[in-house]
């Protein structure tokens, strides 16, 4: 199928609600933040063998890529409004995938609100290689990873290590359980939390590359040190249970990607807000450590003894 008929068959009906895409018939498109409000925009790629297995479906590349960037706007606070996309394929791919592919993209900006203004799509060799631009909406200051203090708590969102424990039983072809695999496949953008957070957290960012290379990001950004409690780390039933040593388990919560959960800072002051927060959303927020002078991040085991780490996370 040609680029043209295929853009208009499968991926113009995602535009029709926002007049400033012309139905993907138009070089760019123009779009206008509603009144009193700021774009946060952020981009991100899901490329075949490399943030998916090979021989990924056409609706893990689409889930991941659009979960993958609505975590950086969670990061931020902000609210998602729109998106483009990029595909790269093999020139013998089926059209089923396409379509296949624009059905998910379809199901995910009903279920998180926002809409397809425009990309581009080329064919060649090589694997598939999918990019996302999406801008989110923001009517106060933005949660930066620049902002966290001496003496602040240290929290993650969620459980820690499922992602990367469930890549490795799938790059080993080992029998995984649907829940577990999905942690991998299908994060779950934590959109409300970021947008709650706005008068609590001093820091954020989103855990992509790992829970102490990312924690790493807000140090440096922000000045200070870090301590990390290993046994404090929230880990699910499933990675608990796992037949697997219990520093193993811990190295996937420390140094595993792809979780998608956001580790943020507050003071000490804001515990009980936290409390509530964790409660009305029905998600866990766990206090795993504390920002310190210096400009070191630490993981003390149960003792207070620091733990080596064989490395920190993923490195691109």
């Amino acid at each position: 199928m040609a680029e043209r008929t295929r853009i208009a068959r499968y991926f113009a009906p995602l535009a029709l609600e926002e007049a400033g895409s012309f139905s993907l018939t138009d070089d760019a498109a123009v779009i206008t933040p509603p009144a009193g409000q700021s774009l946060v925009v952020t981009t991100d790629s899901v490329i075949e063998s490399i943030h998916v297995l090979a021989g990924a479906t056409a609706q893990q590349f689409a889930q991941k890529l659009m979960r993958r960037n609505l975590s950086d706007l969670a990061a931020m606070g902000a609210t998602p409004w729109r998106y483009s996309v990029n595909l790269h394929t093999p020139k013998n791919l089926p059209d089923d995938w396409f379509a296949q592919f624009a059905a998910t993209l379809g199901a995910e900006q009903h279920r998180f609100n926002l809409l397809l203004i425009g990309g581009d799509s080329t064919t060649g060799t090589g694997n598939i290689h999918t990019t996302m631009t999406c801008f989110g909406l923001i009517n106060n200051a933005p949660l930066r990873r620049k902002g966290a203090r001496v003496g602040d708590d240290i929290y993650v969102s969620g459980t820690m290590g499922d992602a990367s424990y469930a890549l490795t039983l799938l790059q080993q072809n080992t029998p995984i359980d649907e829940a577990l695999a999905s942690r991998y496949h299908c994060p779950i953008p934590r959109l409300k939390l970021g947008e709650m957070l706005h008068p609590i957290a001093t820091s954020a960012i989103d855990i992509s590359d790992g829970l102490v290379a990312d924690i790493s990001q807000i140090t440096r950004a922000s000045g200070v040190g870090a301590t990390i409690q290993q046994e404090a780390l929230p880990l699910s039933t499933c990675l608990k249970n796992a037949a697997i040593e219990p520093a193993q388990k811990y190295a996937f919560a420390l140094s595993g990607g792809d979780d998608y959960e956001l580790c943020f800072t507050a003071p000490p002051a804001k515990r009980e807000a936290v409390a509530t927060l964790a409660t009305r959303l029905k998600l866990p927020l766990t206090r795993i450590g504390e920002i310190t002078n210096g400009n070191a991040v630490e993981v003390l085991d149960e003792t207070g003894q620091p733990i080596m780490l064989a490395r920190a996370g993923y490195e691109h």
